[in-house]
């Protein structure tokens, strides 16, 4: 084995490119009466820097459990701990490191709330790694539910308020993403392999309503939220209206994607896509318009 490959197999196992999920925590600074604050952006994205060694510990972790299972996976069974290209115990002392380094970069820079948000997120990992990644449903809502402590965490690291408007609405997206990333996976199984139960019990039928129900909910939230009297308040405009097509477009073109079986899951399919790229750098201009413009 040389050492480039080496180096390739453990930024594969770190998975750098799922950091993105991490853009959660960007999500409250971006909302808030506080957007055009330097200091407020600083904080969200030590925030940012923050989760993406403590998601990659987590992901180690994720890999040594299941390198087994993940050994009859069509797909992962390439990645580098399933494979035996990195061993289970490198592996977990390395995610212990990066977990133990998540928490002291925390603690040095950001309020004390954002490590306990960590602590949470962590102890939804590891229940989900542990246990309930084997019970149907449930284990979406245990992936949904680390998105809503990243939305957390970045309330506490800029010090504001939660409103009902972000948990909902990020709650359903996360649905949307991980109902998705099951779809893709059922996709990619073979009949004759052994896959944890929660996947036998998933169906393409079933998980193409469940997408669209979480669909319809997440951009009907997103849409109520922009013409919310609160919403209009704390911008002072009624603009935001207008980024509805827009998350409305990228919204159906994953579930285009998750359908078609463009990838193992959502950051796969969004990386892979580069209209999503493009999608998501329109909205962000938007809705930077939006508040600005008045």
């Amino acid at each position: 084995m040389t050492l480039r490959t080496t180096a390739t197999d453990w930024l594969k196992l770190v998975r750098w490119k799922h950091w993105l999920k991490n853009s959660f925590l960007v999500a409250p600074a971006l909302f808030s009466e506080h957007f055009s604050d330097g200091s407020t952006i600083a904080l969200a994205l030590l925030a940012f820097v923050c989760f993406c060694p403590l998601a990659s510990g987590i992901y180690l972790i994720n890999d040594v459990v299941d390198r087994r299972s993940d050994a009859a996976h069509p797909r992962k069974r390439h990645r580098p701990v399933a494979s035996g290209r990195i061993g289970a115990i490198p592996a977990l002392i390395a995610g212990l490191g990066l977990l133990g380094a998540a928490f002291v970069l925390a603690g040095l820079t950001l309020p004390r709330s954002v490590a306990g948000f960590m602590l949470a997120y962590l102890l939804n990992s590891l229940l989900y790694t542990a246990w309930l990644k084997n019970r149907v449903i449930v284990d979406v809502l245990l992936i949904a539910a680390g998105f809503v402590l990243r939305l957390l965490a970045g309330c506490a690291a800029i010090g504001v308020e939660p409103t009902s408007w972000l948990i909902v609405c990020g709650f359903t997206l996360a649905l949307v993403l991980g109902f998705g990333k099951r779809r893709a996976e059922v996709q990619a199984m073979e009949v004759t392999r052994n896959y944890r139960p929660a996947l036998i019990s998933y169906d393409v039928p079933k998980l193409n309503t469940l997408l669209g129900v979480c669909s319809a909910v997440c951009l009907m939230g997103y849409t109520l939220y922009t013409i919310a009297p609160e919403t209009v308040a704390l911008h002072g405009t009624k603009n935001l209206l207008y980024t509805v097509p827009i998350v409305a477009y990228g919204l159906f073109r994953y579930l285009f994607k998750s359908m078609e079986g463009a990838g193992d899951g959502p950051t796969e399919i969004l990386i892979a896509d580069k209209v999503f790229a493009v999608t998501g750098l329109l909205w962000g201009t938007a809705v930077l318009a939006a508040i600005t413009w008045k």
